[in-house]
């Protein structure tokens, strides 16, 4: 549409469909000029990717009931273990939720085939545009935290939904399924970031895009510098889950250090995400992390602890981390940097896929529609809404890609891309599908072919009956 004093073209949203060179004619007395304007839709119905479709209770994972009602008053003969631990629940598990699509304008052309920005493989994360306009059917089963973290109340089944601002009809949905099982956390995660490097380069998939890369520095260069300790959760249904998407009222933190010459745990550091600090080199798994359950729903003086992980420290002076990725092989060293803890993680995670492959009714619906479990990733590449789904060599490389680490400031879900350039801002790639001229090409095609097959076996029928009389 063109505005009243014709200084700006616009949309509304009540467009049905976009166009390639749109054409719009600007007149003034006997002058005229054109302006030809692509406007790109996009393609519905949305795609909502929700990392994990079934959650369960977390076994010993207990958090305060939220309740508005005043509680009655304690007697004096209760027992001080029972004062404590009531009043709390099992925390049911989280998952990450974006809303993906494509945009999409018809060409100019008699058949008014589809073009797709960047490409048909490509989708964008347009989560932070109808996050207001998402929720669940039923809120008592599961409810929507912050647009974007879905988690489970209590057992049943509903379906989330994207609804249209300007009509009462539905842009997207997909089903979730909160169970009445209980799941344990078999890992707790543990990364050192010292800081980030950003690093941009030009996209090897198209010339429109260009590659926005963050990697988490690890090596810790000068004495005294600090690091946060980052962790991510590892569950028995093999799904794995940064810990910043948890409230942080239901669980603390605690690190300990074991070679206090090489690294020190910072007092007085905020509970939630432990600070350390280099002391001295060395090198090894020097740094032991606890997750306890809230204060509020400990049972006993005895401090519950659901998981403990340990972390790999490097500290090396005079050495910059990113001094060392810019001058040496980008790719290779993106790759090399992973410490001995996350690999023993990833070996975990690959036996499990591999012990799970004969379910694939559980399995292959925890993982549909979804394009990775983890907001974030265990190896220093991170992606803000940023997603290339490159091509894997085999079945168990996507579970490699997509164990997180926890950065509260980047709230997308993110994946790992494989060596080399692939990682587009705000994109996503997926499998190609087929468009709407090829589906109608094919369908034809194959009325056509019915219809000759009927032809001939008439013919013989009666050729048949010809030779009879």
């Amino acid at each position: 549409q063109v505005s009243d004093r014709c200084d700006y073209v616009f949309v509304n949203g009540k467009e049905m469909k976009g166009k390639v060179n749109a054409l719009v004619n600007f007149t003034y007395q006997y002058l005229s000029a054109p302006l030809q304007m692509t406007v790109w839709v996009p393609r519905l119905p949305l795609q909502i990717d929700i990392s994990d479709t079934e959650l369960s209770q977390i076994k010993g994972w207990r958090v305060p009931v939220v309740s508005n009602k005043r509680p009655a008053r304690d007697s004096d003969d209760e027992d001080e273990e029972e004062r404590r631990g009531r009043g709390c629940t099992l925390q049911y598990q989280h998952a990450m939720v974006r809303v993906l699509t494509q945009f999409v304008a018809e060409d100019s052309g008699p058949w008014g085939q589809l073009s797709y920005l960047l490409g048909s493989d490509w989708q964008f994360d347009i989560t932070d545009l109808v996050r207001d306009f998402m929720k669940l059917e039923d809120p008592h089963i599961a409810r929507l935290q912050e647009g974007r973290i879905l988690v489970g109340r209590e057992v049943g089944m509903t379906t989330m939904q994207v609804l249209s601002p300007l009509s009462d009809s539905i842009l997207a949905e997909k089903t979730v399924t909160v169970l009445d099982d209980k799941v344990t956390i078999t890992d707790l995660g543990v990364q050192l970031v010292s800081g980030l490097s950003l690093f941009l380069q030009p996209s090897a998939a198209t010339s429109r895009a260009i590659v926005a890369t963050a990697v988490a520095q690890e090596l810790l260069h000068t004495p005294k510098q600090e690091a946060v300790v980052s962790t991510w959760i590892q569950f028995s249904d093999s799904s794995v889950t940064p810990l910043d998407i948890y409230d942080p009222k239901d669980f603390s933190l605690s690190a300990v250090s074991l070679d206090q010459g090489v690294l020190s745990v910072q007092p007085g550091a905020a509970p939630r995400w432990p600070v350390v600090a280099a002391e001295g080199e060395g090198q090894g798994a020097l740094l032991r992390v606890d997750m306890l359950i809230s204060e509020a729903c400990q049972k006993s003086k005895r401090k519950s602890v659901l998981a403990v992980g340990s972390g790999s420290v490097r500290v090396k002076f005079g050495q910059n981390d990113a001094e060392a990725a810019a001058g040496g092989d980008y790719g290779g060293e993106l790759e090399n940097r992973a410490s001995e803890r996350r690999q023993r993680g990833w070996e975990q995670e690959r036996q499990g896929h591999q012990g799970h492959q004969g379910h694939q009714g559980h399995q292959g619906h925890r993982g549909e529609g979804t394009l990775g479990r983890a907001s974030t990733t265990a190896r220093p590449v991170l992606r803000n809404k940023v997603v290339r789904n490159n091509r894997l060599d085999g079945p168990d490389d996507g579970q490699l890609q997509n164990i997180p680490i926890d950065f509260t400031n980047f709230p997308a879900q993110v994946e790992l891309p494989r060596a080399g350039p692939g990682v587009e801002d705000e994109l996503v790639q997926t499998p190609r599908g087929l468009s709407d001229l090829e589906i109608g090409m094919y369908a034809l095609l194959g009325v056509f072919c019915l219809a000759i097959l009927v032809f001939l076996i008439n013919c013989a029928a009666f050729a048949l009956r010809y030779r009879h009389k």
